[in-house]
């Protein structure tokens, strides 16, 4: 069990730095973006930098700093209602976060599935962004492997509650 934890919390570090990487580009990209179009308008149109596919480049980034960071904090994310567990035995809780993880390993293999078919999709029908034209490919394949990280972390997290009861409960930690 400990090689898999060891795994578990490696990929969690991996996808921490991507979605802590991917929101500072997304900051920058934002910043750059508004101080040119401000200098733009200051000038009267004769500094005319921009930031090209700036939108795009956000909303992709969006999109891997998310799966990014479910795949990095999946066994946090459960909310957890007061009214509904407070009586409830820790075991019990335990069993049904352990529900919850495998629930989300077949979230992530469905999503894996999904966006693996629609990379090779997007290569077989020449599927680019709207604005930087740029492939779908590596953006839908990136997007899979996330979404399989996601996958892997929940079956490795699911499997250690079962076996040990042990889990993330924000009620006793005030999180």
């Amino acid at each position: 069990m400990a090689p898999l934890i060891k795994l578990s919390q490696i990929i969690s570090k991996f996808c921490q730095f991507i979605g802590g990487l991917s929101l500072i580009i997304i900051v920058l990209t934002t910043m750059t973006d508004v101080v040119a179009r401000y200098v733009f308008k200051l000038s009267g149109g004769e500094f005319g930098f921009t930031v090209k596919g700036s939108v795009e480049i956000v909303s992709y980034l969006m999109l891997f700093a998310l799966l990014a960071a479910f795949a990095a904090y999946v066994e946090r994310s459960q909310i957890i209602v007061d009214v509904f567990t407070q009586k409830m035995p820790k075991a019990i809780k335990g069993y049904l976060m352990a529900i919850f993880m495998f629930g989300f390993f077949g979230i992530g293999v469905v999503f894996a599935w999904g966006l693996y078919e629609s990379a090779f999709d997007a290569v077989e029908y020449g599927k680019v962004t709207q604005d930087l034209r740029i492939s779908m490919m590596p953006i839908y394949g990136f997007s899979a492997l996330l979404s399989l990280l996601l996958a892997i972390r929940s079956l490795i997290e699911s499997i250690h509650i079962f076996k040990t009861g042990e889990f993330f409960d924000a009620e006793e930690t005030g999180a």
